[in-house]
């Protein structure tokens, strides 16, 4: 990790930074990363995707903006919510509808979802998920009791 970017994850791990992701940035990278083709989000250069799901209940799109990792051929999604007691509304779509589309440059497509259950297989992942962003180490110790789930989106043929 450079500089640069250690700096970036102290910001983003403090409470200013913890309000800038929560309360800004979920509004601003949605039209950034639509302009980019997903290229760049205002948390570059940490990879940020536009994730769309179909509402459980609705059946409507809803689009989402998360930080992924990419292992092997497939992505990992962390469904923190911030640490939030509760699963996101995202996580609950796609445990209904698990066809979900990615906008993320050149891992842009269509995905389906699966929760990693395996314990071997999720310490993995949630490793590398923390080698991209420590803080979703804090977001576990807020949640509490709930386990964090960890996704793996396989691209669709």
């Amino acid at each position: 990790m450079s500089a640069y970017e250690r700096m970036l994850e102290r910001f983003a791990r403090s409470p200013a930074g913890y309000w800038y992701l929560r309360r800004v940035a979920p509004h601003l990278d949605p039209p950034l990363l639509r302009a980019t083709g997903g290229r760049v989000s205002s948390v570059s250069p940490a990879p940020a995707m536009l994730l769309t799901t179909v509402g459980a209940k609705t059946g409507r799109r809803r689009t989402t903006p998360l930080l992924y990792t990419v292992d092997g051929d497939s992505l990992i999604a962390v469904a923190a919510n911030y640490g939030r007691p509760d699963q996101p509304s995202w996580y609950r779509n796609l445990q209904a509808h698990p066809r979900v589309d990615v906008l993320a440059g050149p891992h842009s497509g269509t995905y389906t979802a699966t929760e990693i259950t395996d314990p071997a297989e999720r310490a993995s992942a949630w490793a590398k998920a923390l080698d991209l962003y420590a803080g979703y180490g804090d977001y576990q110790l807020r949640a509490g009791d709930r386990t964090i789930p960890v996704l793996r989106l396989r691209r669709c043929p």
